[in-house]
């Protein structure tokens, strides 16, 4: 029983702390429905596009013309949503939450305006996850402190 009078090892320095993964795991969760709702609604406004298109071409009604834009922004901004959510999961996986923070800010705002749901909840993300785990101290575990061998 040689071994036994060694010590326990120490956690690694990137062990999770009390309750952030259950705040990791959730905030992934909600980027994952974000991530197939931006999908969901660029393809949807690809197709409102075309349909307002269509009815500007067969029944000449030229007022259509800002909604064929707005829908193609539509389209074009929740599929870059849809491409940068990887990103987003990355920085969150690797606990840089400020970087994570900061740049889903201006798509999370740009996703409100032209989507609605895939902003709203990487905003939810932010704000309740992010936030929480980046100023969250409590979070982490302290180190146990060094164990002294026994006397002989």
């Amino acid at each position: 029983m040689e071994g036994s009078n060694l010590p326990p090892p120490a956690p690694g320095p990137m062990q999770p702390g009390i309750g952030e993964s259950s705040k990791v795991r959730s905030a992934l969760d909600l980027l994952n429905i974000a991530k197939v709702l931006a999908l969901i609604i660029g393809i949807l406004g690809f197709i409102g596009a075309a349909w307002n298109g269509w009815v500007m071409v067969a029944i000449g009604d030229f007022f259509s013309v800002p909604w064929v834009g707005y829908y193609i922004i539509v389209g074009i901004i929740n599929l870059l949503i849809y491409t940068k959510i990887p990103e987003f999961d990355g920085m969150i996986r690797a606990r840089r939450y400020g970087e994570a923070k900061e740049t889903m800010m201006i798509w999370a705002v740009l996703g409100v305006i032209f989507g609605f749901l895939a902003g709203l909840l990487m905003l939810l993300v932010m704000f309740m996850y992010l936030e929480e785990l980046e100023h969250g101290a409590g979070y982490y575990n302290n180190p146990p402190p060094p164990q002294q061998p026994p006397p002989y």
